[in-house]
């Protein structure tokens, strides 16, 4: 899990966010430790840095990043799932988000599965489509 949160915790903070105020009026996300802001080094870990970037608005994030540290709640996480499944034509669930919320972690989850494991060239083929 995530630094921080598992992902109990994180699904009772999201339903209570979700329920508790429109996204403008929620807090901006607050990052634990910028200085510990560890860069993607490969493709893939590119493409979800950028892609959870996007579906946060965010600047940056980092491999060790959160979703849910750095504001993600419901609806986001529905924009980031569809963004990723796009992106890099997967069908990921928001449950895996809740199960994986850092880049790292989803990466190696993606990387584990032999029928999610993408190349380099797909990866590639797919930030060009986009």
């Amino acid at each position: 899990m995530g630094k921080g949160m598992d992902s109990s915790s994180a699904r009772e903070q999201l339903a209570t966010q979700a329920a508790q105020a429109p996204c403008a009026e929620l807090p901006e996300p607050v990052f634990a430790n910028p200085s510990a802001y560890r860069a993607p080094g490969t493709p893939r870990q590119e493409t979800l840095c950028s892609l959870f970037a996007e579906a946060l608005s965010v600047t940056r994030v980092g491999l060790d990043d959160s979703f849910f540290d750095l504001g993600g709640q419901s609806l986001n996480g529905v924009r980031l799932i569809n963004l990723i499944n796009n992106a890099l034509g997967l069908e990921l669930t928001i449950d895996e988000l809740f199960d994986f919320p850092t880049v790292a972690e989803l990466d190696q989850h993606l990387g584990a599965d032999p029928d999610r494991a993408l190349t380099q060239q797909q990866i590639a083929t797919s930030r060009r489509q986009a």
